[in-house]
């Protein structure tokens, strides 16, 4: 592909996921990781400071309600570190003027009112930047609440729905920010997702395995919210993306062992444990994996159906639980992945673009800051030399970062 090849208007959105050292499961043991700044907010505003200098349209935060478990327990060697979104995102206004600032938060567990007005505060404080991850919670969330029985699937969604208006609502009536109201942001792609989704959303964070189901979300959901009375781009497809930057075969292949390496023997038994919802931790790794262990209950363990049900398939006859982990651990992540120079990674998002599979795309860095910033000195420059991508922003707000109107 070429630069003539790029169609005017055709400018990818990119979003960056905040995830502390990186989105690698071994990130934290990476030299260039300073642990102790994890917990500063020195690192966040640079790595904030970071993205903005690669155009792009907003950082973005997770929220985890509940530590990660396996069997009852901690999985301790590969938790993330998870401060209040929301105060992050407050704490990046001040320091930062032009890039979009989001957070995840419960519809779950946060009252409307609550909700409504953090929201429209950090908004208001940050000139309109401001995005909210629209998400419910998992039952390790209830547990820590102490709200009784945690809601089932269906009805999680039906709060969502009464929540998402009742926000909406109370926006309206109170003071407007430059953006009007903040951008709504949707991850989940169940059947209730989707409704969702085509109801509220405004950008989503999707997960594709290749650019043909890219395609047909992308166009089921634009069609799903056209039946509703939507514009069909008033909503933005961003999929997760981890790139994974080499000048060479060999400094890729490089690289792959190096971040192997990062992985301790204890952290696969905790993965496997959380993957599996099954306990690993006294297994050799080298032993035949325990796929009849596993049958034995598969069909009472959720989401076996979807996530875990593809991992199953992925066990090969003869695996033990080392080979099986290895080729998990050479995925890097659960989102897309693109190996190779700035121009082969470049070559893969015009690609997912151009292909009508996305609108852009929420990046995950291998660590932070270390591939954020060759992303941004190395990729960012082929993406704005073929018009794809951004020299500078024309505007203010997240929502104009996006493309998005303001709501009516």
């Amino acid at each position: 592909m070429t630069a003539d090849s790029a169609k005017p208007g055709d400018l990818l959105h990119l979003g960056f996921w905040m995830l502390t050292s990186g989105g690698h499961v071994g990130s934290w043991r990476h030299p260039a990781t300073q642990l102790d700044r994890l917990m500063s907010i020195d690192h966040y505003v640079e790595t904030a400071k970071l993205a903005a200098r690669g155009k792009f349209d907003m950082v973005f935060f997770e929220d985890t309600l509940a530590v990660r478990e396996r069997i009852g327990g901690v999985l301790g060697e590969v938790a993330i570190n998870s401060l209040d979104p929301l105060v992050q995102i407050a704490a990046l206004a001040g320091a930062t003027s032009d890039i979009g600032l989001a957070a995840s938060f419960s519809t779950t567990y946060h009252s409307p009112r609550v909700l409504a007005d953090k929201f429209a505060t950090i908004d208001q404080l940050s000139g309109g930047r401001a995005g909210w991850n629209m998400v419910t919670s998992g039952a390790a969330s209830g547990r820590n609440f102490g709200n009784g029985d945690h809601p089932e699937h269906a009805v999680r969604y039906s709060m969502a729905h009464e929540t998402v208006d009742a926000v909406r609502a109370l926006w309206a009536s109170g003071p407007r920010s430059p953006q009007i109201q903040p951008v709504l942001i949707q991850a989940g792609m169940s059947q209730w997702g989707l409704d969702f989704a085509s109801t509220y959303g405004e950008a989503i964070f999707a997960a594709f395995r290749d650019i043909e189901g890219g395609r047909a979300f992308r166009t089921n959901l634009r069609t799903m919210a056209m039946q509703k009375g939507r514009s069909p781009d008033a909503v933005k497809i961003l999929p997760g993306f981890m790139p994974f930057i080499g000048s060479t075969s060999a400094e890729v292949a490089d690289k792959r062992a190096f971040y192997r390496e990062l992985i301790r023997p204890n952290m696969v038994r905790g993965i496997l444990s959380e993957r599996f919802n099954f306990d690993f931790m006294d297994y050799d790794l080298n032993q035949p994996f325990p796929l009849d262990d596993i049958l034995d209950g598969l069909e009472d363990r959720p989401m076996i159906t979807s996530d875990r049900g593809r991992f199953v398939k992925e066990i090969q006859p003869g695996d033990t639980i080392a080979t099986y982990a290895e080729r998990m651990a050479s995925k890097v992540s659960g989102h897309l992945t693109c190996e190779g120079g700035p121009e082969e990674i470049a070559d893969f998002m015009q690609a997912w673009l151009q292909g009508g599979a996305c609108d852009g795309f929420i990046m995950q860095a291998l660590q932070i800051p270390v591939e954020l910033e060759l992303f941004v000195d190395q990729v960012v420059p082929v993406l704005q030399r073929r018009g794809l991508h951004r020299r500078d922003y024309s505007g203010s707000t997240l929502r104009g970062h996006l493309g998005l109107e303001a709501p009516r």
